[in-house]
């Protein structure tokens, strides 16, 4: 231990000496994320640095000499072991900037390590400081055939270390096989020597007993060897400095960094990242983020300045959780821009990317994308439109949303696949995210471009909802149990994306989609509330009241503030989790006592008290801080004891960028901006400007049904047909008995206390009619609505699931006869009142 000097570094804990099971040191991409592990205990000084799979060690090595003696404070290396007093953990420290108002400066694939300390007798001493990075860095299967090259150069910042593979390859899972190394300090340090030698020959010199060291190289003047040496050892990239006699240690900083080009490969076409359109070239870059370590150091305590006040203003517990997590969150993305035929970089054409890092090799999953959200609203809420963008681009033609831009990582092909089983899932994903950038942003240049398919999604949402086939996200994680469907957690996401769909249709001026939406969600959530409410308890599944889980979706709900579902539901659910403690709550019943940080907090964030809330937020960082529990702060754990998933196991949750969601509760309080978009085609104007909206209360639908005359009519022929055509289905349902169609068959309104309908010409076409209208819904008082009894209704829904594929004729017979059940049941209730 060093006797007389105190080092103060910039690693990032509590203040106190109670660890998280591992520490992000350098976590800024998919590829370059770099944790130590600090379980049992473990002195991270004392301990070899990972890759975040905790699968992969990176070799990293730091010391420092106090009057010829040399102590490690980074890296299982020879040499004594410095006397670990603690740090501090901040959003941003050891220090992986974050950048999120400088896309140039946030892409940038570095950080920064740096050092200060002082002598505690105040007398000065005989300092040197020394630091390295190995070959391991460049690739998972590190050998003694793998052969790389490696350079130096200075600049008019940096002295620059670089080494990369000599054959790089684009296709990798986690390690970069395409990436260039680069270990960088200011040019001019006192006493520098900057070498590429081997581990042995650096180290060993560093450790010895000599008063002045001159270190010399064992490659050169090679440019090139094996990353792995036959005796053992690895080429490093070293950094010296001697401070001379000195009581005080100036900071004193490293850049450690993985640059890779193209970062990601977009339907076959290159991508960048942003950087490259500043700095022309990797030496360019380097050179400005080591010259910039003052003022990043600068915008990085002013940064976590304002986030942990925010956060603290809330609960000491929570802006533990958002220091831990906000840096890992930033970590899955990679902004990007395609190059031009001039060399140049288009910056209008901003992309970008997201890996599913924890889980699997998927790009830009929406699942995943929906967890961030809350962290790219309150940094910077463009991001979060220019990660959805190229969702867009690349959607199928079907009636719901991709899952994803397919897979693997770093390639985004498009999603191919038909993904019908989880269209509510992606496709109120999509929806409720569009609405969130939009209001965070006043940018409604995606509502504009992409309406349409916006549109078409909502109309889908609106007929599938509640589908007791549709099965969310959280099923492809097998160890969370939740393969089954219909689940009311679900139908909220999908109620809520119908209800912001109508506030998109709002603002668009659209105002007969608007209303039609309106009326479907009322519809909906009177139903939902039906089958989920039960004597002030939620379900999990539908009409089961002993299922129960963590109704995160309605966090949807309160951020975007449409008021779509009652005070009485949100208080359910705070009666659900208040029997939460130890490490949270469980997913659900069924979830085998597994439980996501990442919903838990949406959950935090909907929840209708504060102690609910704050017993949620004290039981995610309870497991983020257990010490004896594995990984790199998992999203994924058991409740019961908190212990993770395997590492061996590929789902395991492990710095995942979901934890984006820990900023759920920041996310709340933003404020709504005006949303500029272009008005829907039509109505001559070029832009519509739509007031922010705060909480906007589902105005009730006039749906009085004619009494008299008029519900003889709906009990014949003509209420058949009017009500297939207020509940119609997706296009791809139909079986098309006519080349003609209705341009607006029915319609709601809200000047008249009863539903009118209207003949329209019909339009005679030579193609196959398509859906022109959303789908119209005759909204019915709670007091006076006809069901069907809960065991009628299962009978129905499992005779229509029986058919098979090719019995699209027999399924339409079932829904009419379904349809015909509740015509019948509602028969003898009279005329409903008029509603305001």
């Amino acid at each position: 231990m060093l006797p007389s000097l105190l080092l103060v570094l910039s690693l990032v804990f509590l203040p106190t000496l109670a660890l998280p099971p591992a520490l992000p040191l350098a976590v800024r991409t998919p590829t370059f994320n770099v944790w130590i592990d600090t379980g049992d205990n473990r002195n991270p000084a004392l301990t070899w640095p990972q890759f975040w799979n905790e699968d992969h060690i990176l070799g990293w090595a730091g010391y420092i000499r106090v009057d010829g003696t040399a102590y490690h404070w980074l890296g299982t290396a020879l040499g004594g072991g410095t006397n670990f007093r603690g740090a501090t953990i901040t959003p941003t420290t050891f220090l992986s900037p974050i950048e999120p108002d400088d896309l140039a400066r946030g892409s940038l694939p570095f950080s920064y390590v740096y050092i200060e300390g002082g002598s505690m007798d105040g007398k000065n001493h005989s300092i040197q400081l020394y630091s390295d990075i190995s070959a391991e860095w460049l690739s998972i299967g590190v050998r003694t055939q793998t052969p790389i090259r490696w350079q130096s150069q200075e600049t008019e910042n940096a002295a620059y270390l670089e080494f990369q593979l000599v054959s790089p390859s684009s296709t990798f899972e986690d390690i970069a096989e395409d990436g260039t190394a680069i270990y960088a300090t200011v040019w001019n340090a006192p006493g520098r020597q900057s070498l590429i030698a081997t581990d042995r020959q650096l180290r060993d010199a560093i450790i010895s007993n000599e008063t002045t060291l001159q270190l010399t190289s064992d490659l050169l003047p090679a440019t090139q060897g094996f990353a792995q040496q036959p005796e053992g050892g690895f080429p490093v990239l070293g950094h010296y400095i001697d401070l001379g006699n000195v009581s005080t240690i100036p900071t004193t900083a490293w850049v450690v960094g993985l640059a890779r080009d193209p970062v990601v490969t977009f339907q076959g076409a290159a991508r960048h990242a942003y950087y490259r359109s500043r700095w022309k070239t990797l030496p360019d870059a380097v050179d400005a983020f080591v010259a910039d370590f003052p003022a990043a150091k600068q915008r990085a305590l002013a940064l976590d300045e304002r986030i942990l006040a925010d956060a603290n203003a809330i609960s000491a517990d929570y802006a533990d959780l958002v220091s831990l997590g906000l840096r890992q969150a930033l970590a899955g993305l990679e902004i990007t821009v395609p190059q031009l035929s001039d060399g140049s970089y288009n910056t209008s054409d901003v992309l970008v990317f997201l890996k599913d890092t924890g889980y699997s090799q998927r790009v830009n999953p929406t699942e995943t994308m929906y967890a961030l959200m809350p962290a790219l609203l309150y940094l910077n809420g463009t991001l979060l439109g220019q990660l959805l963008e190229p969702m867009f681009r690349v959607q199928r033609t079907d009636a719901y949303a991709a899952p994803d831009l397919g897979t693997p990582y770093p390639r985004a092909p498009g999603n191919m696949l038909k993904n019908d089983g989880v269209g509510v899932e992606h496709s109120a994903n999509m929806i409720i995210m569009v609405l969130a950038h939009a209001r965070a942003t006043g940018d409604g240049s995606l509502i504009s471009r992409y309406y349409t398919t916006l549109k078409a999604w909502a109309e889908y949402l609106s007929d599938q909802a509640l589908s007791p086939s549709q099965q969310s996200a959280d099923a492809t994680t097998s160890v969370l149990g939740q393969a089954s469907g219909g689940l009311t957690n679900l139908g909220v996401k999908g109620i809520v994306g119908v209800a912001a769909m109508a506030e998109i249709s709002r603002v668009v001026g659209d105002m007969g989609a608007a209303e039609s939406f309106r009326a479907s969600v009322a519809n909906l959530t009177q139903v939902w509330t039906t089958q989920s409410l039960f004597s002030g308890s939620l379900a999990w599944e539908y009409d089961n009241p002993g299922s129960s889980g963590l109704m995160y979706n309605l966090f949807a709900d309160r951020l975007l503030q449409l008021g779509v579902f009652s005070d009485e539901v949100y208080k359910a659910q705070d009666a659900t989790t208040a029997s939460s403690s130890g490490y949270g709550m469980a997913l659900s019943t069924g979830s085998n006592s597994m439980t996501r940080s990442d919903w838990t907090m949406f959950a935090a964030a909907a929840a209708a008290s504060n102690s609910t809330r704050d017993n949620l937020i004290s039981g995610v960082l309870a497991r983020a801080m257990l010490n004896s529990a594995n990984g790199t702060f998992s999203n994924l754990y058991d409740v019961r004891t908190g212990q993770g998933v395997s590492e061996d196991v590929a789902q395991n949750g492990f710095a995942s960028p979901a934890q984006g969601a820990i900023l759920s509760l920041l996310s709340l309080s933003l404020p709504n901006k005006t949303i500029v978009a272009a008005s829907y085609a039509g109505d001559g104007a070029t832009t519509n400007t739509a007031a922010p909206s705060h909480r906007n209360t589902m105005p009730a639908i006039i749906g009085g049904v004619m009494a008299g005359v008029a519900i003889l009519l709906i009990l014949g022929g003509l209420g058949a047909f009017f009500y297939r055509c207020a509940r119609r289905r997706p296009e791809r349902d139909h079986v098309h008995v006519a080349v003609a169609r209705w341009t607006d068959s029915c319609t709601v309104t809200s000047e008249e206390p009863s539903l009118s309908m209207r003949e329209n010409t019909p339009t005679p076409t030579s193609n196959t009619p398509t859906p022109t209208s959303p789908i119209r819904f005759l909204f019915r008082p709670p007091s006076k609505v006809a069901e069907l009894t809960p065991q009628e209704r299962r009978r129905l829904a499992l005779e229509r699931r029986s058919l098979g594929a090719d019995s699209d004729w027999r399924r339409e017979l079932v829904n009419l006869r379904m349809e015909m059940a509740e015509i019948r049941a509602k028969q003898d209730e009279g005329a409903p009142p008029k509603y305001q």
